[in-house]
């Protein structure tokens, strides 16, 4: 990978491609040694030339529950700034100070990893204070960082992970978002694990076959993005050259007898081979004879086996015990932190064993020289040698209250050190956790463990690990039911439950949510107190496992009354009557606009309820309540005098149903939709919330009376912000509704914009794995394809980007049907442009069933355009009623919005009217309006029909000037395979000139 962007006839792009090799084999093996042996070589052979080989490594930890989310990726960033902060690399920091300016990535990056701060330039906008609360935020982010990072590298960046056996669930989903992806270019990755406790079933077998699955078709005959090597024991001869060599001995045959002995002990595992020599040097069977000046062993083969354990533990435990008790109590002490330690923190819990802070530094010393620790030069840390020789450390002292009681001084040094130093302890806060947890009950005050628990809970959050969290707030209830102390320490225990209930609806525990918000219900004192409970205790029910949004809106009905509020179930005509009138008063005379003059409100009030109830409502079909709730919810905004982001939503909601209900509202719902945008702008610092809200309304309302042009730069702006907040959805969903609006907009399919947008999208649903969502992207890729080359059957959705048959193969249910309806309406389109009656036919018998509007205003454009076309077209031809019936729905459609003025309804509302009467005057009409709206595309479309039905009346001359019209718009659009059928169709266009009212650019 180093060699190959030094090649000429290599690309940037394959050539600078990342690579991942796992290496596998037993423990002691040497894996790790060959990892560190490549990289000395390769530093040796290329750090010259002002080039530089930059290495991160990390290493977990089998007291991976004490550990910190991601510590070992935490590890190799720290290595990794360390150098990069050097004097020698500032150009490079400096170049990736440039590329690392965005303040999402910024904040998931260093609230999750502290350490990377110096590597981000000064921030261009005081960014919001929330740290990352979501693994797809924090995912999104670090892809973001490697990428910038290997981008400013000369050489590629070597990225070692050792013991990945122990890696933490969030590690894993983590690492296998960035290295199932072509991105980061220009890194090798190299995981080692233990290859004989990893097993079938074991996640990281499975994350290993889940990365070569993701990276296969990257694969070439000489090149493997993927590979897996193991590293075996030595043999019995290499093993005797070892043992000949360490003790000075010319040959093998000398050290035959110690050989044999040696190698059945350790079947050749190179550092046990190390071990077994020093225990035989400390029992004194191998010696250094003085007189003859070599080593020397008088005892036979079985005395030599007895002096052996069969456990390489046993011969570390009698190293370590051999050493004076000081040394022996650091080992044992560092054996339970699970990450390396600075020397700042060794000091720290051997004076707490009563060991003098003033001999730490000769003591850490002697065991660098027993080769059971050593110090990593760059960070100033030191780690074990081999975590054998923490294993052995950990068990010097074995299970029972002489280790728990060390372990509860070790845990509370450590927290008055992470209290001392909150920006650079953290990870002593895990730490102290996990081991209270695990000693006696009587030992720690239930209360102190209880609050570390939720403190180190809501950190786990911040990282986005989940299931940690999750662990320790359970943990923490159990330490305040124990402690007999549960709603006597009153505010704590409210928080504690408020945060359990929130983790466990977020992991799907919705009983157990339930009971906790009951629990808070029952001994709560206040409205404001109880506020998470009822809000959650609505949404068990709504989006628990029976998803029943009856009985929620029901419960919520109820909650409301608690409040103040009474609304019926089933509100009459005149409770939506008195309803308007009261906000009419209270906005008296000024449009709902002036929302966003009132300051707005980040605490959670019972607006939020209002917001959550109005959707089950909208759910359930019952608009009217939804539409009563949403006034309310509006009407008490205005009365309290501040707005909030369930305003917003409210809003939002009260838009779509306004569309939902009837189509003729749409002009009331664009005003719903207006305010909603303005009152979003006060919270635009939150960027998810702000450009969720874009998508909502530039994919769904604004396009029924703006141009679909118009919203081609909301749709695509929000994609990166939202996958960096981590709402893949609503990303991937921008990602569509741009897909569409670009073909409803007649923007030409050349603009070198149109593909890597295309491509991005597709890549990010490949990486979230959401398929339906790529599946929607490629196809319009296809799409393009299909009009730009020259495809055997350009009506086919089957090439580089998409094969139809293949993808509707692999489904079934709802989604092979959603499939199905977007790739129907794609080859309709295809059709109409390639005049492809049979596919014609057969399209409109798929989309039969589908003539009516969804979420994506610009989908449902398309679709009712090409039916609507295409219907009338062999409607007509093949004297089918049921085809002329259907097209006739998708015509009223947009002549009840081009009715209320909708811009980009109405020249599809004439294009469609024209086709389904045509006349020279109807077609002109529809032209004209096309190309006032510069819908190029259907512009084409419509001189090319308008010329053929002139042809049909022998107006020859005429239809020849339409035709030659359309031959040079939809050489505009970029359609060159229409534009090589038109050549050969109509053999005058070849050499036809270009008439000045036809150009569009």
């Amino acid at each position: 990978i180093i060699q190959e962007p030094r090649s000429k006839n290599s690309s940037s792009s394959s050539s600078k491609a990342s690579r991942i090799v796992f290496v596998g084999g037993y423990s002691g093996v040497g894996k790790s040694a060959v990892v560190a042996d490549l990289v000395r070589q390769l530093k040796e052979d290329y750090n010259h030339g002002g080039k530089v080989v930059v290495c991160a490594w990390g290493k977990y930890s089998k007291l991976q529950s004490a550990a910190a989310p991601f510590s070992a990726i935490s590890d190799a960033l720290e290595q990794l700034v360390v150098v990069l902060t050097k004097d020698e690399y500032i150009d490079i920091l400096k170049n990736l100070r440039k590329k690392l300016c965005d303040d999402d990535v910024r904040m998931a990056m260093t609230g999750t990893f502290p350490s990377v701060a110096p590597l981000f330039g000064p921030a261009e906008s005081d960014p919001a204070t929330k740290i990352a609360t979501s693994m797809s935020q924090i995912r999104e982010a670090f892809k973001e960082f490697m990428c910038c990072v290997c981008t400013c590298l000369q050489l590629p960046l070597i990225w070692s992970l050792d013991d990945l056996q122990w890696s933490d669930e969030a590690s894993l989903e983590l690492l296998k978002d960035v290295l199932s992806n072509k991105e980061p270019n220009n890194m090798l990755f190299i995981g080692a694990y233990r290859s004989n406790e990893v097993n079938e079933d074991h996640s990281f077998h499975q994350f290993m076959n889940e990365i070569e699955k993701a990276r296969g078709e990257d694969a070439t005959e000489d090149k493997r993005p993927v590979s897996r090597m193991n590293v075996c024991d030595l043999s019995p001869d290499d093993i005797g050259e070892f043992i000949a060599d360490t003790l000075g001995k010319d040959s093998p045959s000398e050290v035959a007898t110690l050989t044999e002995v040696v190698f059945k002990k350790t079947i050749g595992n190179i550092f046990f081979v190390k071990q077994a020599l020093e225990e035989l040097v400390r029992k004194n069977a191998l010696f250094y004879d003085m007189i003859l000046f070599s080593w020397q062993y008088n005892v036979s083969k079985v005395q030599l086996d007895n002096y052996l354990s069969d456990d390489v533990i046993d011969l570390i435990k009698s190293k370590i015990n051999g050493l004076p008790t000081e040394v022996k109590m650091l080992v044992v002490i560092m054996s339970f932190i699970p990450n390396n330690a600075d020397l700042s923190t060794i000091r720290t819990l051997l004076e707490g064993e009563g060991v003098d802070g003033t001999k730490v530094e000769k003591l850490v010393s002697v065991a660098i020289e027993n080769v059971l620790i050593l110090h990593l030069a760059e960070t100033g840390n030191y780690e074990f040698v081999h975590d054998k020789i923490r294993e052995a450390s950990y068990g010097i002292i074995p299970e029972g209250k002489l280790r728990d009681e060390l372990l509860v001084r070790i845990s509370n040094a450590l927290f008055d050190m992470a209290s001392a130093d909150k920006a650079n302890s953290e990870w002593a806060l895990f730490v102290s956790a996990d081991h209270l947890n695990s000693v006696a009950p009587e030992l720690v005050p239930r209360i102190k463990l209880a609050r570390l628990n939720l403190r180190v809970g809501k950190m786990n959050l911040a990282k986005g690990a989940t299931l940690n969290a999750n662990r320790n707030l359970n943990a923490g209830l159990k330490c305040l039911n124990d402690s007999g102390e549960k709603w006597k320490e009153y505010k704590f225990t409210l928080c504690l439950l408020n945060e359990l209930i929130k983790s466990e609806y977020a992991i799907g525990k919705y009983d157990l949510a339930s009971a906790h918000a009951q629990d808070v219900l029952e001994n709560s004192t206040s409205r404001d107190e109880k506020f998470t409970a009822y809000f959650y205790k609505i949404r068990t029910i709504g989006e628990g496992e029976k998803r029943d949004y009856n009985n929620g809106v029901l419960e919520g009905l109820n909650i409301y009354k608690v409040y103040g509020i009474n609304i019926p179930n089933s509100p009459k005509g005149i409770d939506l009557l008195k309803e308007n009138v009261r906000l009419k008063m209270v906005l008296r005379r000024r449009p709902l606009n002036m929302l966003s003059e009132l300051p707005r409100s980040e605490v959670s009030t019972v607006c939020k309820l209002f917001h959550i109830i109005a959707q089950y409502a909208t759910f359930t079909k019952n608009q009217e309540l939804a539409a009563l709730i949403t006034k309310r919810g509006i009407r008490l905004s205005l009365q309290k005098g501040v707005v909030s982001q369930d305003i917003v939503r409210l809003l939002l909601l009260e838009n779509v149903n306004r569309i939902a209900k009837s189509l003729s509202r749409a002009k009331q719902a664009f005003a719903y939709g207006c305010a909603a945008e303005k009152v979003s702008e006060l919270f635009r610092d939150d960027r998810s919330f702000y450009h969720e809200v874009q998508v909502l309304l530039y994919g769904g309302t604004f396009p029924l009376l703006r141009p679909s042009r118009d919203c081609l730069e909301p749709l695509g702006d929000a994609f990166k912000p939202l996958l960096n907040a981590g709402n893949v959805d609503y990303a991937l969903g921008s990602g569509i509704g741009f897909a569409m609006a670009w073909l409803c907009a007649g923007v030409p399919l050349n603009c070198p914009l149109l593909k890597p947008k295309l491509l991005l999208y597709e890549e990010a649903a490949n990486r979230f794995q959401r398929p339906t969502f790529e599946w929607s992207v490629s196809s319009v890729r296809q799409l393009v394809l299909n009009l730009q080359k020259s495809p055997t059957n350009p009506t086919e959705l089957k090439g580089d980007a998409f094969d139809e048959g293949s993808v509707l193969s692999t489904l079934d249910g709802n989604s092979r049907s959603m499939t199905l309806r977007d790739t129907s309406t794609l080859r309709l389109f295809l059709a109409l442009i390639f005049l492809d009656k049979g596919c014609m036919v057969e399209m409109l018998g798929m989309l039969s069933n589908f003539a009516k509007p969804d979420v994506l205003t610009s989908r449902t454009y398309l679709r009712f355009l090409v039916i609507g076309l295409a219907g009338f077209e062999m409607g007509r031809e093949n004297k089918d009623r049921s085809l002329i019936k259907l097209a006739t729905k998708c015509l009223a459609y947009f002549k009840t919005l081009a009715k209320i003025g909708s811009l980009s309804a109405t020249p599809i509302y004439y294009f469609i009217k024209a086709v389904s009467n045509p006349s020279r005057s109807s077609y002109d009409k529809a032209i004209s309006l096309c190309r006032e709206a510069r819908l190029i595309n259907f512009e084409a479309m419509a001189c090319e029909r308008c010329g053929m039905f002139l042809e049909g009346k022998k107006h020859i001359d005429a239809a020849n000037k339409y035709i030659t019209t359309a031959f040079w718009l939809y050489s505009d659009w970029g359609a060159t395979s229409k534009k090589n059928s038109m050549i050969q169709k109509y053999s005058f266009v070849k050499g036809s000139s270009r008439g000045s009212h036809t150009a569009q650019n």
